[in-house]
Formats: C-alpha cells, sequence, structure tokens
C-alpha cells in the first residue's frame, strides 16, 4: 500500500544517427528545465537527463500530463521521442530530481519503454493491470502518427501543446490556412477527442489507486 505517482520515461528516437549530437542534448536539457518550470506544481521529481538521451521525471498529479508529453516532443522536433509511462508507488525516499528511486511506478514506466520501443509505438502505459483501451489508443496513435509529415507532426503537437491556430502561423511562419491544411491532413479532431478520452481514463485510474492506497 502506498501514494501512486506516475513515472514518465522518455528517449530519444534513433538519437545516434544525429549528426551534432551536443546541439541535440543542449535542447533536450533545456526543454527538460521548461518542462520543470511550467509543470513544477505537478512534479514531485524533477526531470533529469539519465543515460545516453533518456530521461525521467514522477508526476504527482496529471492534468497537465498531455502538454508536457506535447513540450517535450516539440522542443526535440525533429527528432521523435518515444515515451513510456508507469502508474504505481514507490519503495525509496523521494529525491528533488527523478533519479536514485525505486518501486513499481518505475518498473512499469521501464516496461512501458521497452514495449514502445519495440512495437515501435510512441507511447506506452503500464499501470499494473491489462488495460487494453490504453494499448488500442498506442497503436492506433502510433500508426496515425507514422504517416504524419514532419510539418504535419510539428503542427499537431504545438495545437496539442495549447497554441492557437495563429500563434502556430507565427512561430512556424506559415501561413494560418496552412495550419488548418497540416491540422486537418493529419485527422487532429479525431486524435486530439481520443487524446482526451485516453488522458480522462488514465486521470480516472490515478485518482482511483490514491483513494484506494493502492500504488503498489
Amino acid at each position: 500500500m502506498g501514494t501512486s505517482y506516475l513515472a514518465v520515461i522518455g528517449d530519444i528516437v534513433a538519437s545516434r544517427d544525429v549528426e551534432d549530437r551536443e546541439q541535440l542534448q543542449q535542447r533536450l536539457r533545456q526543454s527538460l528545465r521548461d518542462v520543470n518550470d511550467t509543470f513544477s506544481g505537478e512534479i514531485v521529481s524533477e526531470f533529469v537527463l539519465t543515460t545516453g538521451d533518456e530521461f525521467q521525471g514522477l508526476l504527482c498529479r496529471l492534468e497537465g500530463l498531455v502538454r508536457i508529453l506535447r513540450t517535450l516532443r516539440v522542443g526535440l522536433h525533429p527528432q521523435e521521442v518515444r515515451f513510456g509511462l508507469g502508474l504505481g508507488a514507490l519503495d525509496t525516499q523521494l529525491q528533488p530530481q527523478a533519479i536514485g528511486m525505486d518501486g513499481p511506478c518505475f518498473h512499469r514506466a521501464r516496461d512501458a519503454i521497452e514495449r514502445a520501443a519495440a512495437r515501435g509505438t510512441p507511447l506506452e502505459m503500464n499501470v499494473g493491470s491489462q488495460q487494453p483501451a490504453l494499448e488500442i489508443y498506442s497503436l492506433l496513435y502510433g500508426e496515425l502518427r507514422r504517416g504524419w509529415t514532419l510539418k504535419q507532426r510539428e503542427v499537431v503537437d504545438l495545437a496539442a501543446q495549447g497554441l492557437e491556430g495563429v500563434e502556430i502561423a507565427h512561430k512556424l511562419q506559415i501561413s494560418p490556412s496552412a495550419v488548418s491544411q497540416h491540422l486537418h491532413a493529419a485527422g487532429f479532431p479525431a486524435i486530439s477527442e481520443a487524446t482526451r478520452v485516453w488522458h480522462a481514463h488514465v486521470q480516472a485510474m490515478f485518482r482511483a489507486q490514491q483513494s484506494a492506497g493502492e500504488g503498489d
């Protein structure tokens, strides 16, 4: 029995193929700082670079989960990022940064990211029990995302981060109509609604574990 947390492990896909790895590492560190600063109310142990191009963080609230993942994707574009999420308890004391801790949440996050690497999906989650709805979302979202162009991926991630069409257009120096076209071609309304339902389901499971004290 214990408090439930959400461990997030991220890894940059095909990072060894990047020519300027120093610049990639700088962007990764900046993205982690941005997330830690912006979402400090939800992060209980700060996101930190661990080994290679892998990083991890620990959340105590999940309201901003989707925006946290999107912020990291946007910061590392055009490199893709895969995520493994694990819901559960800790067996060790909390640390200021998400390193040097152990427990079911981290074990499940590790299992999830290994599954994401094996399946080629951008996101997997392990909550300690079979959850077909989560698996279906991961598989279908992954299939859709693989079909997007780099620009569609960038526009979708910015929109999912919460930016309006005009803001995206200004940021990418394209027209608002081009933003709309990219979102439409990528099927953004459908993936946005599916992500909303997925996020609500994850939050419900998190609240249920917190109420029951069943984080382990």
